[in-house]
């Protein structure tokens, strides 16, 4: 049963792909600064008035109201989003809740709007150029520290992280948080044009909607499926909201509940998505549970699942 479901996944999403594109969608040059890219500090003290920061105006970014020393989180968009879209309204407040951290928001709205999605997919790489200009001139001539970032991407803001690490200059990126990373137009053998574990020194993946608008491919250094990866409980069609985006959007729903909860998610280890398939994981169990999210450990490694509640809160905890 769990077989023919993907395949009628796979069907679904080649003839999604047919419907995409429109003769009057455009992709910018790919030049950095650009208008159509924009970047927003929030911290505690201007939660509801962010700051713009502007690469090539370093008094932006000398004067934003950075907290000293804290981490920064860069939060980027998918499909149709912006500045006050998923996963920003997710995990913005999650983070501020728990912490006073920099997060900075990337809004390239103008450049991924509906019904433009194969140019939207193609600007992805615009949009990581340009965050990796900003991140290299906040590293460079501002003294800001390169371990202190940490990328989280949905959708194709998940694919968008790949294309910051190619081309970052002041080195390696120590975490990038890919949640449920788009598939149409990035299923490839070239890494360079998708997110994969050589992005960062730590590459963590969520699959919530596998083979409709996420990808089954492991893309990370620990790859975690929720509820198997491509269906979530809960979600149903809606007026508003079909039954696969649902699916898609509880990725940063999973990802900002793990910022606060005192449950938290945990994920066995097994060997293979077709292991789980076959419904041999829970019988040749690894034993070994580990912490999905924001705290969840830097050496972990393969591919790991989870279950999680219908509706909030999701997470479940250890199992028994």
């Amino acid at each position: 049963m769990r077989i023919s479901m993907v395949i009628l996944l796979i069907i679904k999403n080649i003839l999604g792909i047919l419907t995409l594109f429109s003769p009057n969608c455009v992709t910018p040059p790919m030049e950095c600064p650009n208008d159509n890219i924009t970047f927003w500090l929030y911290t505690r003290e201007n939660s509801n008035n962010p700051v713009e920061l502007k690469a090539m105006k370093p008094e932006s970014i000398k004067t934003a109201p950075w907290v000293k020393g804290a981490p920064i989180k860069i939060l980027i968009h998918g499909y149709t989003g912006h500045k006050n879209f998923s996963p920003n309204t997710e995990i913005r407040p999650a983070y501020l809740e728990c912490c006073n951290y920099n997060i900075i928001t990337v809004d390239y709205n103008k450049i991924a709007l509906e019904p433009c999605y194969i140019e939207a997919a193609r600007n992805t790489e615009l949009v990581g150029m340009c965050t990796a200009q900003l991140i290299d001139e906040m590293v460079t001539n501002h003294g800001f520290r390169l371990t202190d970032f940490h990328i989280i991407g949905f959708s194709l803001g998940g694919q968008t992280a790949g294309f910051i690490a190619n081309y970052l200059k002041a080195g390696k990126l120590p975490r990038i948080s890919a949640l449920d990373p788009a598939l149409p137009l990035f299923a490839t053998m070239d890494n360079r044009k998708k997110i994969d574990s050589g992005d960062a020194d730590f590459v963590d993946v969520l699959h919530t909607n596998a083979l409709s608008k996420g990808k089954l491919e492991t893309c990370g250094h620990a790859d975690f499926f929720a509820n198997g990866g491509y269906t979530q409980p809960g979600c149903m069609q809606t007026e508003n909201q079909t039954k696969s985006g649902c699916d898609h959007a509880r990725a940063p729903m999973y990802f900002a509940e793990s910022i606060i909860t005192k449950t938290g998610f945990y994920a066995t280890k097994c060997f293979s998505f077709i292991a789980y398939l076959l419904g041999w994981c829970d019988l040749i169990s690894l034993n070994e549970q580990v912490l999905y999210g924001e705290y969840g450990l830097r050496n972990n490694s393969g591919i790991f699942f989870f279950r999680t509640n219908s509706e909030p809160p999701f997470a479940k905890g250890k199992s028994v």
